[in-house]
Formats: structure tokens, C-alpha cells, sequence
């Protein structure tokens, strides 16, 4: 089978239609010869900072001398970056060979598996053929039906709970802290990043019932104390750590995933393995994980966030308001899912902005730009519009000035539409 017929195949998968349970996965992992039982894992949970604990955690882990294969979503920069191994993504022939070998589950007529599983089973057999010492595997949505969760797991971890996903995971916190703790697993460690009282009843309770111990991250403790648009440098206070570490990942939030991920590290390190503090400063000086405030163009400067829910909005609103001084002109190129807080999301950054540009993605979830018009209209906020990425690229660039600051956020979709533009085009227009 060719890549272009196995991505034929992938892209005809069902998608948006959660279907709870993990029975098509293990229909899918059978007919694999449950790979997923050749490795060992970390898996992680919560809202935000999955996909950067998970990048962080695996450049340690390569940087010590370990085989590390990754497994995120959604993809950024192409269908294949999702499943990794020591960051090289699979091939297109390992794509369409095991597209082939399952084949006869994904043609079955009754209760066929989502794209995410099939993926999840894909991801799960090249890290068993790949022969990795450990894998760091992000869950897709939710936690306790989610695919991934078939997972013996040696650490689990949850960054935190919010609000996303409503229509899919509720709008209760409780309901939505419940999911993720489904987790959870006897003898292992669940370590819980910063959680509101109302969540933390509901994890506490789920891991006495799991009898899963339940690991904080207050032995560690980061402070940040110098910013440039390379690198953020922390100082540390934990036993074993290194005190000082420059971290390749920007945007304030990341402290809090900086955290989590040395927590990790401990606990990881009780666990075996042997993670030296020159390991540890390597991985986080040289870690990468496109569209976290990353800087793509400087003079001036453009920069992609996947700021996509309500905490995460709130996060880049103080990241604006530290970094980029009202002096200079902040521009905003902007476009949503249909299934977020559009109208709280665009009420927290929409003022801190001189100049907004309104855009939608190819995304068949996209909202609308008539309806991000009538939002923003709503808001008292003038703004242009432009109905792709491109156009509003082209268009909020046209009138930037050498210090000004375009940031380009509101759903990861604009964010894989916008970076191969930027990586392609010259700064200036």
C-alpha cells in the first residue's frame, strides 16, 4: 500500500464523533499483537501542557541516553509528527504498512474505529518495533474512555483541569476532572499539577479508588528571573536539581509545565532511571514544541500560540501584558472552533490589542467569520476580516513597523496554516 492510499483511508475515518469505550482499540491492538504491552509509558492528561510536559519530559529522557518515542496531537506541522521516536517522525511507509495490516477492522461496517484510535494503535506498534525504552503519550481527549488509556503505564500525569471540549467532556469541572482521572492506575504514580479545590475533590477521590498515590509537584519550586525572545532562565528549589535552568519553551505558562516536568523527573529517577542534572538542563535548554509562543520572525516580531480554550487565553493575556510593553503596536491575527468560548476567549485578548484581524481555517469545525464578526462587533471592537489564513496573514502584516508585535492564536488549525507560510516567507512583506 502507498502513503497516499493509506491517507486516503485516514482522512475517510471517523473523527468528530466520540464514541466512549475502548473496545474498538483493543479490536484494533489485537490484530497488532498488543504492542502496547512492549514498552513502558508515561502518560499524561489536562487541559493545557500536555504537549509541552511531553516535550520536555522526552528531551531529558534523550538527552540521558534513552529510546523515546512520543505520541501527541493534534499535528502542527505534518500528519506524521504526532508519533515519534527520538524525534524522528514515523515514515510514510510505516504509516501505510500498518494501515494495511489493519485493514480488515477499518473496512468492518459496524462500529468502526475513529481516526484518533487508529492512529493511537499505529503510534503503539512503532514504538514496540522501534524497540523504545519508554514512551511519553499524551491523551487525546478526556482520559478514562480515551484510546490511549489501554496503557500500563510506570507515571501518570495530569497539568491541570478546564474548560474545553464542552460538547464532548461537559461544562461541570467536576464531570471534566472525573474524565481525566479515569487515568489513574493501582500502584502508579499520579502526579497532579496545580488543580482548584472543586477539581482536586474529584482526583483525590479517584485515586483513593484506584488506589493510585497521589504525587504534588510542591518539592519543587521554579522562579523566573531573566526573559529574552531565545530562551526563559529559572532558578530552582528542590533537592537533586539543577539550580538554575534556561528553557528553550517561552510564554509564562510554561513555569508551570517547567514544574511539573522536574517533579516528573524525581519520581522518574525513584523509578530507575538515571536522569543526571546535566541531562535534565540539556533537555530543557534544547527542547522544542512549535506554536507555544513561538517566536517565528523578529523585527518585527511575529509570534504563533496555541492559545484554543478560556485558561489558555487567559495565560497568553498576561504573557501580552509582561512582554510586549503598550508602547509598541500589538496586532492579532485571530480565528476559533466553533466548539470553544469564542465570545469569553475573545473578551479577555481582543482589548489588549491595537489592531485585530479576524480569519478562519480550513477547519470544518471553524467558527464562522461572520459570527467571530458579530462577536467582536459586540464587544465594541473594530477589526478587519479575511476569509483564509493567508489573506489575513498578508493583511496583518502589511501594516506592521519594525517593533511592532503580530500575534496569530485562537485554534491550532490557523497555527498549521500560518507556519509554513512564515517559514517560507520573508518577514517583510
Amino acid at each position: 500500500m502507498k502513503y497516499t492510499e493509506a491517507r486516503f483511508i485516514l482522512d475517510g475515518l471517523p473523527s468528530l464523533k466520540v464514541k466512549p469505550g475502548l473496545a474498538r482499540i483493543n479490536r484494533l491492538l489485537d490484530v497488532l499483537d498488543h504492542p502496547e504491552r512492549a514498552f513502558r509509558a508515561i502518560h499524561i492528561a489536562g487541559t493545557n501542557g500536555k504537549g509541552s510536559v511531553a516535550a520536555m519530559l522526552s528531551s531529558i529522557l534523550l538527552q540521558a541516553g534513552y529510546r523515546v518515542g512520543r505520541f501527541t496531537s493534534p499535528d502542527l506541522i505534518d500528519f506524521r509528527d504526532r508519533i515519534s521516536v527520538n524525534n524522528r517522525w514515523i515514515s510514510e511507509e510505516d504509516v501505510a504498512g500498518r494501515v494495511e495490516q489493519i485493514l480488515p477492522v477499518l473496512k468492518s461496517a459496524e462500529d468502526r474505529p475513529t481516526l484518533f484510535e487508529v492512529l493511537t494503535a499505529i503510534a503503539f506498534a512503532h514504538f514496540a518495533k522501534s524497540r523504545v525504552k519508554l514512551a511519553v503519550v499524551e491523551v487525546g481527549l478526556g482520559g478514562r474512555f480515551d484510546a490511549t488509556n489501554v496503557l500500563d503505564p510506570l507515571l501518570t500525569i495530569l497539568t491541570n483541569v478546564g474548560r474545553d471540549h464542552l460538547a464532548l467532556l461537559g461544562e461541570m469541572l467536576k464531570q471534566i476532572a472525573w474524565e481525566k482521572a479515569g487515568i489513574a492506575k493501582a500502584g502508579v504514580p499520579f502526579l497532579a499539577g496545580e488543580l482548584s479545590p472543586e477539581a482536586e475533590e474529584i482526583i483525590i477521590k479517584e485515586c483513593e479508588k484506584a488506589r493510585a498515590p497521589l504525587a504534588r509537584c510542591d518539592p519543587v519550586a521554579v522562579e523566573r528571573i531573566a526573559f529574552d525572545w531565545k530562551r526563559t532562565t529559572y532558578r530552582i528549589e528542590a533537592s537533586d536539581l539543577p539550580e538554575t535552568i534556561d528553557l528553550a519553551l517561552l510564554g509564562g505558562y510554561q513555569g508551570e509545565n517547567l514544574k511539573i516536568t522536574l517533579r516528573a523527573v524525581e519520581l522518574l529517577r525513584k523509578a530507575g532511571f538515571i536522569l543526571s542534572n546535566d541531562a535534565v538542563a540539556a533537555g530543557l535548554t534544547d527542547v522544542s514544541w512549535p506554536g507555544r509562543f513561538e517566536v517565528m520572525k523578529l523585527n518585527p516580531t511575529i509570534i504563533l500560540d496555541g492559545a484554543h480554550n478560556l485558561p489558555a487565553a487567559l495565560a497568553l493575556a498576561k504573557d501580552v501584558k509582561r512582554y510586549v510593553p503598550k508602547r509598541l503596536h500589538r496586532h492579532l491575527l485571530f480565528g476559533i472552533l466553533s466548539d470553544k468560548e469564542a465570545e469569553a476567549i475573545c473578551h479577555v485578548l481582543f482589548p489588549l490589542f491595537t489592531k485585530v484581524t479576524l480569519t478562519c481555517s480550513q477547519s470544518p469545525r471553524a467558527l464562522p467569520l461572520d459570527l467571530l464578526a458579530k462577536i467582536a462587533s459586540s464587544l465594541g471592537v473594530e477589526c478587519k476580516q479575511a476569509p483564509s489564513v493567508e489573506e489575513g496573514l498578508i493583511s496583518a502584516r502589511s501594516c506592521l513597523e519594525a517593533q511592532d508585535v503580530l500575534f496569530v492564536t485562537g485554534s491550532l488549525t490557523v497555527l498549521r496554516e500560518a507556519r509554513p507560510i512564515l517559514m517560507e516567507v520573508p518577514c517583510r512583506p
